[in-house]
């Protein structure tokens, strides 16, 4: 013979408002527990009006957006933060910021500082390459590097150099050495030299080494001489 079920047991919170978190209904007393329900609103409505407030500060436009660094903001010594207004990083980063209603501060913080560390951090190791590359040139380095820079100023003009001088080609040691050998073979020093009658001159042209170890001066001298058949 099946044996009836046994009653359920009545809910502790049978008489809790079902709009109401059981958080703050105390079943034991049967009543809601106005403090810890106040001490959450409170805290909603301080979220709220701060989030409103943020938005409130936001610029009216993603151009508006100032590119700067927050105050004080150190990315180290020798590195300058200069933006680039044209560059599509800072104008994806202001669309975004604008659509999370960042104000400007916030825009400094997380949208415009950590752009400018990971620059400081390329320019760093961009740097570091740089003076590996001269100091495999020897001792004379800076002096070659600018021998090469005079010259390509004078032979190409301003904007030719400095267009080469961009692609860091300068700034590297088998750069430098191309374009001392296009300066030799330019300056009649790629071979030995040669009188007008078309005998050699006697006198070979310096070799990569000498020619490498030579002064701005020397180097001249040397060029000098090997278009005049040595002497």
């Amino acid at each position: 013979m099946a044996q009836p079920e046994a009653p359920l047991a009545a809910s502790p919170s049978a008489d809790r408002p079902d709009w109401l978190p059981e958080q703050f209904w105390d079943a034991d007393g049967k009543a809601i527990k106005g403090a810890d329900l106040k001490a959450q609103f409170d805290e909603l409505t301080a979220f709220k009006a701060g989030e409103e407030s943020k938005r409130a500060a936001a610029p009216e436009k993603p151009e508006l957006y100032e590119l700067k660094l927050p105050e004080g903001f150190d990315l180290g010594e020798g590195f300058t933060f200069q933006p680039d207004p044209a560059d599509p990083m800072f104008s994806f980063g202001r669309e975004v910021a604008h659509s999370m209603g960042l104000d400007q501060a916030g825009f400094e913080t997380l949208m415009v500082a950590p752009f400018a560390k990971m620059q400081a951090a390329q320019a760093k190791a961009n740097a570091e390459i740089i003076k590996a590359n001269l100091e495999a040139l020897g001792p004379k380095a800076a002096e070659r590097q600018k021998a090469v820079e005079t010259w390509l100023g004078a032979k190409l003009g301003a904007d030719a150099a400095a267009l080469i001088a961009s692609t860091q080609l300068l700034n590297t040691k088998p750069g430098i050495e191309v374009f001392e050998r296009i300066h030799r073979i330019a300056s009649g020093g790629g071979a030995p030299g040669f009188t007008q009658t078309g005998r050699d001159g006697g006198k070979a042209a310096p070799t990569e080494d000498e020619y490498a170890a030579m002064s701005p001066a020397e180097r001249l001298v040397a060029a000098r001489k090997s278009a005049s058949g040595g002497r």
